[in-house]
């Protein structure tokens, strides 16, 4: 259309109006650049024309080899004609009106760079601007202009990932963040109000509970009825997203919920108040994720946001088998593992821990740390005699350092004979936190020649875990299969007494 075709219409009564922006680089080029373009003209013209309308939505159309954007506009409040001058001038580059277009080129300027952070009537042609710089335009961007690609990231770092503010942030309520495989939505949106918001068919209804766990490489998440293959690798892009996400934001609060959280699908505990799902979900356990019955969408609940991940898929009848061969070769393992103790390789001794003393065994318990490749033996101190006022430490020791020169982690270590039989209970643990609290250490271990009660295991995990301490403990089981795998070990214990 040009304006004089424009001077043959009656604007001014309109009530109703569809029209049909270009996108001629869509379909015609592979350059991310010309796609951008495309779309940032049809948002900015088609947000002209929305603004003056009670109603108003697009589509995209083929026509041909060109592809059109259908804008439907309805309810107009004022003239039409003053927003399709624009629209036409915009499109025919200011072959008309070139003082005009160079007008419309600043506001068209000026819109793009609050982009970010505007509320569109028509979002999905945002989003889609921005999918298309993200996934291709930054590419060429950072080849062709690397300052001003570095001075985006800077500004924009999650698009590093892949990912971008939607603009569908201001409809749900909080700022969230899509990539093209996930979203990472604030857990104080309701489940079913993104789905309804993104317009997609999933409800939480339909979710299940399961458990991620990786085998021999590959991630999967299961259920009792279901397993999926898991993307890992768009977790914790999504993750590191969420901390971006979360330091953008001036009122949040300073958590780091990596180093919070030992384990990568655990939420910290100072978090778990935080993160009580709004809708009555149960996507809050410990180690959990969500599983939709059709094996296409896992969810993940960090704490402070859900991580909505696309890219599952469920595992056919092979792929079963396979884990299945897999879990079924780490159970014999771990089997095998789990009974060295009691049932030693032919010509391994039978240790008889009732003829060590408890300063012998301190010491066999000291030798095995300072053998230790986690630790630096020119750190290890062992605390005066058995019994003696150690404040409940029997060793201490400090972690090799992964950075060059730096200060490993403190541990401290407790050593417990047991000789009637009996397991190590909680009972016979006593007082770990005051003295976690009062020696600054950030690691601790309990050396026993007995097997450790579920009890204590509870208890250490409640004690340390509430101080964010780190857990290196060794059972008779873990201690024997060391002395198996040490001769020198062996020839300390028999220097100590001899066995049977």
């Amino acid at each position: 259309m040009t304006l004089a075709a424009l001077d043959e219409l009656d604007c001014s009564a309109a009530r109703s109006a569809v029209l049909y922006l270009p996108l001629p680089s869509v379909g015609s080029t592979n350059n991310p650049a010309d796609i951008c373009g495309d779309y940032l003209d049809a948002s900015w013209v088609a947000e002209q024309l929305a603004a003056i309308s009670e109603e108003a939505a697009v589509s995209e159309e083929n026509a041909g080899h060109r592809a059109l954007l259908n804008l439907q506009l309805r309810d107009l409040q004022t003239d039409l004609r003053p927003a399709l001058e624009d629209a036409v001038i915009l499109f025919q580059g200011g072959e008309e009106e070139e003082e005009r277009y160079v007008d419309i080129l600043d506001r068209l300027r000026e819109y793009e760079d609050t982009l970010d952070n505007c509320a569109p009537r028509l979002p999905e042609l945002v989003d889609t601007y921005f999918a298309n710089l993200v996934n291709g335009g930054y590419s060429e961007m950072r080849s062709e202009a690397p300052e001003h690609y570095e001075a985006e990231i800077a500004r924009f770092p999650e698009r590093q990932l892949g990912f971008h503010k939607s603009a569908l942030s201001h409809r749900l309520g909080a700022a969230s963040y899509v990539s093209a495989e996930s979203w990472v939505v604030p857990v104080a949106i309701e489940v079913d109000k993104f789905f309804e918001t993104t317009e997609q068919t999933y409800r939480l209804k339909d979710f299940v509970n399961g458990t991620v766990f990786v085998l021999e490489g590959r991630s999967y998440a299961r259920s009792a009825e279901l397993a999926v293959s898991f993307p890992m690798n768009n977790y914790f892009e999504s993750r590191v997203c969420a901390t971006f996400a979360q330091r953008a934001d001036e009122d949040a609060s300073p958590w780091d919920y990596f180093s919070s959280n030992s384990a990568t699908f655990t939420k910290a505990r100072a978090l778990t108040a935080l993160s009580r799902p709004l809708d009555g979900s149960s996507d809050s356990q410990p180690g959990g994720c969500l599983i939709h019955p059709a094996g296409t969408l896992v969810i993940v609940n960090d704490g402070l946001f859900r991580h909505f991940l696309y890219g599952a898929a469920p595992l056919n009848q092979v792929q079963m088998l396979r884990v299945h061969d897999s879990l079924a070769q780490a159970i014999r393992s771990l089997g095998i593992m789990g009974a060295l103790s009691q049932l030693p390789p032919e010509g391994a001794p039978s240790y008889d821990w009732s003829l060590l003393s408890d300063e012998q065994f301190e010491l066999i318990c000291y030798e095995i740390i300072a053998a230790h490749p986690r630790f630096d033996p020119s750190t290890i101190r062992k605390f005066g005699k058995s019994r003696s006022r150690d404040g409940g430490r029997d060793i201490e020791v400090r972690e090799n350092s992964a950075q060059r020169g730096g200060r490993g982690r403190k541990w401290i270590f407790q050593c417990k004979l047991i000789t009637n039989g009996s397991s190590l209970s909680a009972s016979k643990v006593q007082d770990v936190g005051d003295m976690l609290d009062k020696y600054d250490v950030e690691g601790f271990g309990v050396m026993t020649s007995a097997l450790i009660d579920a009890g204590l295991y509870d208890k250490l995990d409640a004690v340390c875990g509430k101080r964010g301490i780190s857990q290196l403990n060794f059972s008779r089981l873990e201690i024997e299969r060391q002395l198996r795998l040490s001769s020198e070990l062996r020839m300390i214990l028999r220097s100590q007494r001899p066995s049977t």
